[in-house]
């Protein structure tokens, strides 16, 4: 009686019949999550069509079918990294409550992967990931009522003081910023170094996720003036 032949056998007649070597099928996913790959080792090098061609084995004019350019390669990257935004907002809780659960995934986001926000604005393009990501943040501030300038004004400072955090600490990590600060006085005009120095050690106990917390309070009681107002 003939035995079957088993999954193995099964597995290394089906690369017989691709061909050793040769790359798995691309997709958009695969294509895009070379990218993220790529950018998370090598964050200080441009992500360009041709490394991520390489990193899938392929030629970069393989890419185009999935991704139709550099840009938007680029947006499917950043979109990789925003995607779980959402998920982390309670749909049941209060506008507050989703406003800080905004800013705080937006954060715990792009700092896992820092070298992703260069991506939001680049060349005088801004991407439509960050746009999407940002969309959801309207309809929070939809539900606590506000319409009009007010809703485009309470839009843009809370995406500004949360962006504004970020990219400091994408650039410079809470701790090194302060270590920095220290190691400069000596550089600094006398004045300032006079102004600086009581300062550093209560700077140095600040906890960068407290900062941050400190920042989200201020930006939702600065909301709650504006919805009254």
């Amino acid at each position: 009686m003939a035995r079957s032949p088993s999954k193995s056998a099964d597995a290394k007649s089906a690369k017989t019949k691709r061909g050793r070597g040769r790359p798995a099928r691309l997709s958009r996913e695969s294509i895009v999550e070379a990218g993220l790959a790529l950018l998370e080792r090598t964050p200080g090098e441009p992500l360009t069509l041709s490394r991520v061609a390489e990193e899938v084995g392929a030629v970069p004019a393989a890419l185009y079918r999935h991704v139709g350019s550099h840009d938007e390669l680029l947006d499917g990257v950043l979109g990789l990294v925003l995607e779980g935004i959402r998920v982390e907002i309670r749909p049941r809780a209060s506008w507050r409550t989703q406003v800080r659960d905004w800013m705080t995934a937006v954060r715990a986001q792009l700092l896992r992967y820092p070298a992703v926000v260069r991506l939001i604005g680049r060349s005088g393009r801004t991407s439509p990931a960050w746009l999407d990501a940002t969309s959801v943040l309207v309809e929070i501030l939809e539900k606590a009522g506000l319409r009009g300038a007010k809703l485009a004004r309470a839009h843009l400072w809370v995406a500004e003081s949360t962006m504004g955090c970020i990219l400091t600490e994408a650039s410079m990590p809470f701790h090194e910023q302060i270590a920095a600060a220290r190691k400069a006085l000596p550089e600094m005009s006398e004045e300032a170094r006079l102004r600086y120095a009581p300062l550093l050690p209560h700077l140095e106990a600040i906890d960068a996720d407290a900062f941050f917390a400190l920042v989200v309070d201020r930006t939702v009681a600065g909301l709650d003036d504006l919805v009254g107002g």
